[in-house]
């Protein structure tokens, strides 16, 4: 059970093309399995099972993209994710317009790398940029110190990288706070966790 919980926390770290299951045994476990990931990410999931046909449907009606039961090759099992992932590449490229994010007063505008706040352009650098866009495109979730560094810096987490992440946000709520004296508290410290983003509610 550690490793499927590892693997769901990779999924909320990491960003994948495919997701692949080959499962032996302990089906209703697969099910549970495939419900939790599809709850979290979109992407495109392949499903391997032994001969019990009776449990392809259930799967993919649980979010299973595609379900192989045995006897299955290699060939069918690689042409399968080759489609899978070509049609989920093209997708996301045709999402890449300019779809700004706002939360409250912020507005980031991903294409074109830039933060306002009111209108008023706040100066970012790349992983405050980065840092910001994270936490704005799932307002209220708590990311914690170790999600965020490998997030934005891309790196798995070393060093002392609370007060990495801390001297980061420092700055940038100063940023902030240069065109609103309110702005920075859009930036919520979740005590020895993380970070989450929050509306600011003027008293």
């Amino acid at each position: 059970m550690k490793s499927i919980q590892d693997a769901l926390s990779n999924l909320t770290v990491f960003s994948y093309h495919l997701i692949l299951i080959a499962v032996k045994r302990e089906l209703e476990i697969v099910c549970q399995l495939v419900e939790a990931i599809r709850k979290l990410v979109i992407t495109p999931m392949i499903v391997l099972l032994p001969d019990h046909s009776e449990m392809r449907n259930k799967i993919i009606y649980l979010g299973a993209d595609v379900v192989l039961t045995q006897p299955y090759t290699a060939e069918e099992v690689s042409l399968q994710s080759y489609a899978l992932i070509r049609r989920y590449t093209e997708w996301k490229s045709e999402r890449k317009e300019e779809i700004p994010v706002m939360v409250g007063k912020l507005k980031i505008l991903p294409l074109q790398r830039t933060v306002e706040w009111e209108h008023k352009r706040i100066p970012v650098v790349k992983r405050e940029f980065d840092f910001l866009y994270l936490l704005a495109t799932t307002p209220g979730r708590v990311y914690t110190y170790s999600q965020i560094y490998q997030l934005v810096w891309q790196e798995y987490p070393h060093g002392d990288i609370t007060n990495i992440i801390y001297c980061m946000v420092h700055r940038l709520k100063q940023k902030l706070k240069k065109v609103d004296v309110n702005a920075e508290h859009i930036i919520s410290s979740v005590k020895e966790v993380g970070y989450c983003l929050k509306v600011y509610k003027e008293s």
